[in-house]
């Protein structure tokens, strides 16, 4: 091997107060990818082989990495590390407190297939100071890699392990390709690529908190690297100029969190992040280190891609914990905060607002979130949750709200939040809030007035917490469901109480995950914020997804995300866009509902916009899974089982939706069944529409109707050709009956 292109082992030495998740994303490190580009691992002297009847693993016996991966019985394989890199170990001298970074070979090895067990010993200033094995395993076209048997010795603590590359393709092997889903989904073709990596996270920096799944592959093979544990890092970088770039995934696999570090709190843009000092704990955290990595090609040698991929990971995700919200108008009522002069909807509002979504809508069904209910309005009061805003009717007017939402077919629940809490609220309590850093109470932004607090959710959630669950479900009669703001976004969130410091998995499993409990024991269904890895099969309704990013590789936009998370959750769409057509498209791409966010004096014009246009397409199209994939230039066409599609074009700015084989959307106009009884129409700017007469219906006992808030009008319909035939009214929705005799009661008393 070309000893100068090797990593200068030095470089490694001693990244003093910081982890290899600090450190990567240094200068030096670019320089250290640069250096190596051409770098190549030779072929190991001492090899260990784990076999299964579908994929054979090579492992260098002495640095404890794979060397390479072939599937059985074609023969195709993948390169395991081929810089000639090491494993490299982050370790903490807690007297005098110290941190060191070292590249490190295995001191042994027992292979037992499948398996094969690497220890390492990780030194500080020549003294032993961690011990610990990592395990591969190998089930069928699968290998599981984790990190097991940690001994930490007396004074030393274990902080990461990096294994930044396990498996790499070249731009020489043919087709050769990478993709990456934390944002939606980016795919990019090696020789096109830009040198670079994933961009870290303010918050978690390596974690892919959203969807920790990225892929290599050529045109028949691919490798698909899931990092199952929720602290743990994901890799994924290009390296090398054109002509030579290889592409390359791993992982950093996290024991305990850096108490050295500094940490963006979540304090507003600008803000200084707070750091650790000698009295910070690197908190342990928790969860076994594992991630997996599968193998996919076609007997027959047929090209794979990353729909191949994606379905594999699909496969195994599990089911929606609920389809309660799937056909229901879900949108937030903004009540009331302190820096209004006066609410912007009071709950008598709220509730004429309610009966007209109804009206509009024929009775369908809905789910108002009311937030700022209590106190003084939104972000006031928490954690107590005892007083009712008396500016927009009090707990009497919520009652009453309550019960006549069910009139209208319509849920009108609470929005809460379990992160927040405020000095000025009758329940503060500084015992259970988190700890930054530096030891002191976690203070976080100003919302609506007053500085929140964060709430340590581990702790919270042994007594206190549970009693507001408890209060809440009884005291406000919640039915089926609650909104608790935040809870999942932040699914990762680390308290440096020295007392009880909790990792973010303990404040996971011991916090959030009991809160969900907690409501579930009252029938009480959660939904929350962002969607997130670690809450797949557990929230079932999401506010939203991250939205699309820049590919820091150059690539182009894939729906990843909605194909492998589409039958496990629903979510609605990120970020705000300038048009409709914008926000059309992405959440077509995206399988992202656009949330509403109301008040009293919002245009139900708007309302029908939202409606007719986004809903009602989205009902249709949300669970299909995605059976195709299709890019011809600035259009995009995604293949839907059932004989469905959606085709987008970016550059017009059009779209179409077509289910069962017919169109019900097109460029600002839809047409299409409800359920067995009703069709809709509308359009933004007033249009001839059809669709065709469904099986079992008779023209002559058909009826239509222009809805309104007030009085439905009738509106002339005719069967042409096969097809029920109406002249729409511009931002009017038309509803099309099947039976005239049962119109009435449809329309003016809503189910």
């Amino acid at each position: 091997m070309d000893q100068k292109n090797q990593i200068g082992r030095r470089s490694f030495l001693k990244a003093s107060g910081a982890s290899l998740a600090g450190f990567v994303s240094t200068p030096a490190w670019s320089e250290l990818l640069a250096n190596q580009a051409q770098a190549v691992r030779d072929r190991p002297t001492h090899s260990v082989v784990l076999r299964s009847p579908n994929l054979e693993v090579i492992l260098d016996g002495d640095d404890g990495v794979p060397y390479e991966y072939r599937l059985l019985p074609s023969g195709l394989s993948i390169r395991g590390e081929d810089y000639g890199g090491k494993i490299s170990v982050t370790v903490c001298r807690r007297h005098p407190r110290g941190f060191v970074t070292t590249p490190i070979s295995a001191v042994s090895v027992t292979a037992t297939p499948p398996r094969a067990d690497f220890r390492f010993n990780a030194t500080y200033e020549g003294q032993l100071a961690v011990a610990f094995v990592i395990r591969y395993a190998i089930e069928g076209p699968t290998v599981f890699v984790s990190m097991e048997s940690i001994e930490e010795k007396s004074g030393y603590e274990l902080i990461e392990v990096g294994m930044p590359r396990l498996a790499i393709v070249r731009e020489s092997d043919r087709g050769a390709w990478l993709a990456h889903g934390e944002y939606g989904g980016s795919l990019v073709s090696l020789n096109q690529a830009t040198a670079g990596q994933l961009r870290r996270n303010t918050f978690w920096g390596k974690v892919l908190a959203t969807l920790p799944i990225v892929m290599i592959g050529t045109d028949c093979v691919i490798s698909v690297l899931e990092v199952t544990s929720y602290m743990d890092g994901a890799e994924l970088a290009v390296a090398g100029v054109p002509g030579s770039r290889r592409a390359s995934f791993g992982t950093v696999k996290a024991h305990r969190v850096n108490g050295s570090l500094c940490y963006d709190m979540n304090t507003g843009k600008g803000t200084p992040r707070n750091c650790g000092n000698a009295r910070t704990p690197n908190i342990r955290i928790e969860q076994k280190s594992v991630c997996r990595l599968d193998f996919i090609t076609h007997p027959s040698g047929a090209p794979v891609d990353w729909l191949d991929g994606a379905r594999l990971v699909r496969s195994r995700m599990p089911a929606v914990p609920t389809h309660y919200y799937e056909d229901k108008l879900v949108y937030a009522v903004h009540c009331d905060q302190p820096l209004w002069k006066e609410p912007r909807t009071t709950f008598a509002q709220a509730e004429s607002l309610i009966r007209d979504i109804s009206a509009l809508t024929s009775g369908w069904p809905q789910i108002a979130h009311l937030w700022g209910w209590q106190y003084r309005g939104k972000d006031t009061g928490y954690p107590a949750v005892a007083e009712v805003d008396e500016r927009v009717g009090g707990y009497k007017g919520l009652m009453h709200l309550m019960e006549e939402a069910q009139k209208s077919n319509c849920n009108a629940t609470l929005s809460d939040n379990y992160d927040d809490a405020y000095r000025s609220s009758p329940a503060w309590n500084p015992a259970i809030i988190a700890r930054r850093p530096d030891g002191q109470l976690w203070e976080s932004r100003n919302w609506t007035g007053e500085n929140s607090y964060i709430i340590g959710m581990a702790k919270y959630m042994k007594s206190a917490g549970i009693s507001r669950t408890d209060y809440t479900c009884n005291r406000y009669r919640l039915r089926d469901t609650i909104h608790v703001d935040v809870l999942t976004y932040f699914s990762i969130r680390n308290d440096w109480d020295p007392e009880r410091p909790a990792s973010g998995v303990k404040n996971l499993v011991d916090g959030r995950y009991k809160v969900l409990e907690e409501f579930r024991k009252h029938g009480v269904d959660v939904s929350s914020e962002a969607l997130r890895y670690a809450f797949i099969g557990k929230v079932s309704y999401y506010w939203y997804a991250q939205g699309p990013s820049p590919c820091p590789f150059g690539g182009q936009p894939i729906p990843l995300l909605p194909m492998i998370y589409r039958q496990s959750a629903a979510w609605g769409q990120s970020g705000r866009e300038a048009t409709f057509e914008d926000t059309m498209l992405k959440m077509l791409f995206y399988n992202g509902c656009p949330r509403g966010w109301l008040t009293s004096d919002a245009d139900r014009k708007d309302i029908t916009d939202w409606a007719y246009l986004m809903m009602i397409p989205w009902f249709k199209v949300h669970r299909r899974a995605i059976e195709s994939f299709r890019r011809d230039g600035e259009r995009t066409v995604i293949g839907l089982e059932g004989n469905s599609l959606i085709d987008l074009d970016w550059g017009t700015k059009s779209y179409s939706v077509t289910v069962d084989g017919h169109e019900i959307a097109h460029d600002g106009s839809t047409s299409c069944p409800l359920d067995d009884s009703r069709v809709a129409f509308y359009s933004l700017r007033g249009k001839d529409l059809s669709f065709p007469l469904p099986e079992g219906w008779n023209e002559k006992q058909m009826a239509a109707f222009v809805l309104d808030a007030h009085k439905p009008e009738p509106i002339e319909v005719a069967v042409k050709g096969g097809g029920i035939s109406v002249t729409v009214p511009p931002r009017q929705p038309v509803m099309v009956f099947r039976d005239a005799v049962a119109v009435k009661e449809r329309l003016f008393r809503p189910a």
